[in-house]
């Protein structure tokens, strides 16, 4: 009789904690948040991805009523910092920008210490940056149409620069020729800045990078805008055709920016930040000035970004392998 009373007490008691353990979290979601945010930008101070981030974040602390703090923490194509917010705890209080290198990473780099699509999730994609494709003014073509078929004809001039194996420009480069059907040379420089003076000669035939990157360049008459590989055609350059009207559909996309945070974070923190991302996203002054920056304002759910990046995942993957890219 008393054992079954005592095993009556500690079941009522089990219960009891239960329900106030489900109490605590959940006040703890419905209070949230109630101390500063912490955002891992995983590059360098004064970058795109940092640019925007801050002006974003800026934004969310107004919203939210609570400082949001950026960290940098560069190194290793965004390994470092991605690997500190994917082992962080998952209350909602450190999150993660990442751009297109996230889900690239793990199909060219063969050991990590994170899985970028297993150790954190998606919370809003802030917005995508199409490429513009240029080509040097000092080459014949004229157009995305004469510059193949002068690839094809002259394929020991067929090159294209980028910022370093593995970068955006690089794999785009190398779908393009496998798109078109092109035997193209990969040049790498240390950023695209030492690459211009070549562009500009003629050594090398095209790249891709930002709008606001090239079009001056274009305007300048040292380049010629050959098409962009947004969805439509671009405010600061409604001229350019896209890559999907002149038969490359394939094509269309590029780099893009989001925020992320721990897999296991609640989901109804998750959510409150995704639908105070796309608050912002909406605030004319951050969606100006990010079209200023050359970026397409998203938004979107945790659910649609999550199924975007396992997507892109598997585009980069195929294009990698194709190619032949091995980095260690």
């Amino acid at each position: 009789m008393i054992f079954n009373c005592r095993r009556k007490f500690l079941a009522a008691a089990l219960a009891a904690a239960a329900l106030a353990g489900g109490a605590g979290t959940a006040c703890a979601e419905d209070t949230y948040p109630n101390r500063p945010i912490h955002v891992v930008v995983p590059y360098t101070p004064g970058g795109v991805s940092d640019t925007v981030t801050r002006l974003i974040a800026s934004k969310l602390g107004e919203q939210l009523k609570t400082p949001v703090i950026i960290d940098n923490m560069g190194g290793a194509n965004g390994q470092i910092g991605s690997a500190f917010v994917a082992h962080a705890a998952p209350d909602g209080y450190t999150l993660l920008v990442v751009v297109a290198a996230h889900v690239i990473n793990p199909s060219l780099y063969p050991k990590m210490a994170y899985s970028p699509l297993q150790d954190l999730r998606g919370v809003s994609e802030f917005g995508a940056i199409p490429l513009l494709m240029v080509s040097s003014a000092a080459l014949p073509p004229v157009s995305l149409h004469e510059f193949v078929a002068w690839a094809k004809a002259n394929p020991d001039q067929a090159t294209f620069a980028s910022s370093g194996a593995g970068s955006g420009a690089h794999l785009a480069g190398e779908l393009f020729a496998q798109t078109a059907g092109l035997k193209m040379s990969h040049i790498p420089y240390k950023g695209i800045a030492p690459a211009l003076p070549d562009l500009f000669s003629g050594r090398i035939a095209i790249v891709f990078d930002s709008v606001q990157t090239m079009m001056p360049q274009v305007k300048a008459g040292k380049l010629r805008a050959l098409a962009m590989t947004s969805g439509q055609h671009w405010p600061a350059a409604p001229e350019v055709p896209t890559m999907a009207e002149l038969g490359y559909p394939g094509m269309t996309g590029g780099s893009w920016i989001g925020l992320l945070a721990p897999a296991q974070t609640p989901k109804a923190i998750v959510d409150r930040l995704s639908a105070e991302v796309r608050k912002a996203l909406q605030a004319p002054e951050i969606h100006g000035k990010l079209i200023e920056f050359g970026i397409d304002p998203v938004g979107g759910t945790p659910e649609q970004f999550d199924a975007f990046m396992r997507s892109e995942s598997a585009r980069w993957a195929g294009v990698i392998k194709k190619a032949n890219i091995h980095l260690e």
